[in-house]
């Protein structure tokens, strides 16, 4: 009888080859990123594993190494792999946003911020500066929290948009919950520093809140400070 498994890589590949990831299951995701670190074993198994482990394909690409190899046939080397697939995502937007710097629209600046902070396992709050073409200048992470630290972040906001001779700020935070929606907080937050910056001529034209690949802009909600 006819191994029903022979030639099941190749036509995983070739699936991916002729159809990308769009429509794989996230057993499949790992199975397929398994072959190229465990070249014999049966990687469905162990991609199941992973996910009854760890629960979810993200939390799979998150965990520590230590805590990959517990799960039976994954290695050192597959377990970097692993390892390896949120930081190079990270990475490789990072790249394609250096190269093309120019920030349109709140589409464009969000999603260069999704790929500085919206992965963090902390609120930070953060600033880029941009020309007057709106051009990416400058970005820095000024802080840990938002609206705990306004008083910090004012001064740190001033330094940076000084040091860098923006001629525009967004601020930035992201909020680890996974929900993008702006509190009252914020809202009262991001009101006090609009009003403090423009008071000393450094203009704030938006302000985004970003979580995993997610985000809201007050700018295009309309409910930025004037």
């Amino acid at each position: 009888m006819e191994n029903p498994h022979k030639g099941h890589r190749d036509r995983v590949r070739r699936r991916f080859e002729t159809e990308g990831l769009a429509d794989f299951e996230p057993h499949q995701v790992l199975e397929l990123l398994l072959f190229y670190a465990v070249p014999q074993k049966d990687t469905n198994e162990m991609a199941h594993d992973l996910l009854d482990k760890f629960g979810s394909l993200d939390k799979v690409f998150d965990a520590e190494i230590p805590s990959l190899m517990e799960v039976k046939g994954i290695g050192y080397n597959a377990a970097v792999l692993l390892k390896l697939m949120s930081q190079l995502s990270q990475y490789y937007t990072k790249v394609r946003f250096d190269e093309k710097d120019r920030m349109k629209t709140a589409e464009h600046m969000a999603e260069f911020l999704c790929s500085k902070i919206g992965l963090l396992g902390e609120e930070v709050f953060a600033a880029a500066a941009l020309d007057a073409r709106r051009k990416k200048i400058a970005f820095r992470i000024l802080s840990k929290g938002f609206v705990s630290q306004t008083t910090v972040q004012l001064r740190a906001l001033v330094d940076f948009a000084v040091e860098v001779k923006a001629d525009q700020i967004v601020i930035a935070h992201n909020h680890v919950s996974g929900d993008t929606t702006p509190s009252q907080a914020d809202r009262d937050a991001t009101k006090l520093i609009c009003s403090r910056l423009y008071d000393i001529g450094i203009k704030i034209t938006d302000h985004i809140i970003v979580s995993g690949k997610d985000y809201f802009s007050f700018a295009e909600n309309c409910i930025m400070p004037v």
